[in-house]
């Protein structure tokens, strides 16, 4: 297959899911629609289902085209990512040419300080950001502390719950890219003063450093459908719909 019938059965690719999921979308709120309009407390399961029956075929056929475009990923040419960081790609080729071991105490020292502190941020950052997620859970799962009462009252108190939880990692990780940023810079101007002796050639890249890669992603895909089926097999689809149409109900203000 010829690059060009690549990208051309790519462009086809992308021009089906599209239609399909801007189909079952339309689909999915006209049917919202017809359940609103049926009658007092219309969003039962059996009204739901019996609406979104209709609209059954062309999910499975969405959910067909995202199957088949995993199948066919390794077949297509990716698309291009947005171009890298200037800095970044600065970096990383004077990283590789450089010899720490040949350079002068001082700027080994310098080069070490700034990597510390940029992988210090960032473990910061991500404990920041789990122990928020621990709080907040914590505070969500314990059900005594909301009332059907009471529902505003009890969204708007988690709210002032998840809002530090969330936006304390949230700045943190604004200054984190900020401090990382000014960091890079001054890496790439101690390691542009390294003696020449320390300097060689960029090596190569090393293709095989990537290559498991697409075991790891494939390995997430798989735990993620395993949990799925897990679901669908102790009937959490129920469980799901039934909390949706409580959402329906009394968040979003349907019915």
């Amino acid at each position: 297959m010829t690059q060009n019938t690549k990208t051309w059965v790519r462009r086809v690719y992308y021009a089906l899911i599209t239609a399909a999921l801007i189909a079952v979308a339309v689909l999915l709120m006209v049917q919202c629609v017809a359940i609103y309009r049926s009658g007092d407390s219309p969003f039962t399961r059996q009204s739901i289902a019996t609406h979104f029956a209709p609209i059954a075929v062309p999910v499975y056929v969405c959910i067909g085209l995202v199957a088949v475009g995993f199948a066919l990923s390794p077949l297509l040419p990716a698309v291009p990512d947005s171009a890298p960081d200037r800095d970044v790609i600065t970096l990383r080729r004077l990283q590789a040419k450089t010899d720490l071991s040949a350079c002068p105490a001082d700027l080994t020292r310098g080069v070490c300080r700034q990597r510390r502190a940029r992988n210090t941020h960032h473990y910061v950052t991500l404990i920041l950001l789990a122990v928020g997620t621990a709080a907040f859970l914590w505070y969500a799962l314990d059900v005594s502390r909301f009332s059907l009462q009471d529902a505003t009252g009890s969204m708007v108190k988690a709210m002032w719950v998840l809002l530090p939880c969330m936006g304390v990692p949230a700045l943190y990780g604004v200054f984190t890219a900020y401090f990382c940023r000014r960091s890079v810079k001054s890496e790439i101007a101690l390691l542009r003063t390294a003696p020449k002796e320390a300097v060689s050639p960029a090596p190569k890249n090393d293709a095989k450093s990537e290559q498991w890669i697409p075991f790891v992603q494939g390995g997430i895909v798989a735990v993620g459908i395993g949990l799925m089926v897990y679901g669908l097999l102790h009937n959490g689809a129920l469980d799901v719909l039934w909390k949706a149409v409580n959402i329906c109900q009394e968040c979003i203000g349907l019915g």
